[in-house]
């Protein structure tokens, strides 16, 4: 059983009714007249079927649904199953856009170029910018541990100072193991500020808040209007390997050298891809963005 994270509906519904000749906005239409103050028949499927494809499956999933509605008027319950319905739909509609996805594309990653679709089942990393620009906040979590290792080194250099010096060796030498804290204590602080910088020039480059980074070169930048759950959580709740279908949109990396120098935006592009790719933490040359179709857990 698949537990969605991510579903695109969007596209799912593009690549059925790219099969079914455009049927299933219609059919989309019709769940949308649940949504209604008027006393209507929740048990009535309205379309016909033309055959035994996707679009008639995913017809017979919403009559099944809706035969038990009986007739109602009140705008609540009418909602409460046009949620119902939409959900199960988008979760069947997604195994016949995979089949038709099947029949045309090899899926697997050693494959990859853009325009084509592949299916990735690994661990990946998930980067919340939004979250990771909340931990260098003011009096935030970055705070609290550069201050923590500041009371560790001076703690650590009193240590050494009480077991290695006379009483009159500590007080000569007092200026210079202050400095010396100094200087750790800066160099400590630096390491934080560093991943501050590489933090704000990430977002700089990727305009989202949000996505999933592999160590063998894939990038999948995840929109929020598409996940299953509160994306804010999805960093803290989510975890272990999972599964992306989606396409490849783009290649970052050695392989886009523009060649012509004259070409100033191209040019320009390539060194933010160098840039880019030096800052993500993968260990390939070139990097494939990813746009998802779908990320769950199982098969």
């Amino acid at each position: 059983m698949k537990q969605f994270i991510y579903l695109d509906i969007d596209i799912i519904n593009s690549i059925i009714a790219q099969k079914d000749k455009g049927l299933v906005s219609e059919f989309s239409s019709e769940q949308d007249q649940l949504d209604s103050k008027t006393k209507t028949s929740t048990g009535q499927a309205s379309l016909k079927a033309e055959g035994e494809g996707g679009l008639w499956k995913l017809a017979k999933v919403g009559a099944e649904i809706s035969i038990s509605g009986g007739i109602s008027s009140e705008t609540q319950s009418q909602l409460l199953l046009k949620e119902i319905a939409t959900k199960t739909l988008h979760d069947a509609a997604f195994d016949i856009a995979y089949e038709q996805i099947k029949k045309n594309y090899d899926l697997e990653p050693v494959s990859a170029e853009i325009g084509s679709f592949v299916e990735l089942d690994r661990i990946f990393e998930f980067v919340d910018m939004d979250y990771i620009n909340m931990l260098f906040a003011k009096d935030s979590f970055i705070d609290f541990l550069k201050k923590t290792s500041k009371e560790k080194i001076e703690v650590t250099m009193a240590q050494e100072t009480t077991e290695n010096l006379t009483r009159d060796q500590r007080r000569k030498a007092g200026a210079i193991i202050k400095k010396k804290v100094q200087k750790l204590v800066g160099d400590s602080y630096k390491q934080y500020d560093d991943i501050s910088d590489i933090v704000q020039a990430i977002r700089h480059v990727i305009p989202y808040n949000r996505m999933l980074i592999s160590y063998d070169g894939f990038l999948i930048p995840l929109e929020d209007n598409y996940f299953r759950d509160n994306p804010k959580t999805m960093g803290f709740k989510h975890g272990g390997e999972i599964t992306c279908v989606g396409y490849i949109t783009n290649l970052i990396g050695k392989d886009t050298d523009p060649g012509d120098s004259s070409n100033v935006f191209a040019s320009l592009q390539f060194f933010v891809n160098e840039a880019l790719r030096t800052l993500l933490p993968t260990k390939e040359e070139n990097i494939y963005v990813v746009h998802p179709v779908a990320i769950y857990y199982g098969k």
